[in-house]
């Protein structure tokens, strides 16, 4: 699997620290919905759809939400 940056990178036509910084809002947004308990699948499909990512990235987010 590519690193996610470069597949942000891809998708949404950007360099690599503006990549970082919407996968890092993405981040942020999904922390706060847990922290309120109230983080869907949905949201992380969302957050996956939002960075033009496939939806096979799901594991990435549960695993970084999970540390």
């Amino acid at each position: 699997m590519r690193n996610i940056i470069e597949n942000i990178c891809i998708s949404c036509s950007c360099k690599e620290q503006e990549a970082q910084e919407y996968l890092e809002d993405e981040m942020r947004n999904l922390r706060d919905l847990q922290s309120l308990d109230d983080l869907q699948e949905s949201d992380i499909e969302n957050a996956c759809s939002s960075l033009g990512l496939d939806f096979d990235y799901m594991e990435y987010f549960i695993t970084q939400l999970a540390c």
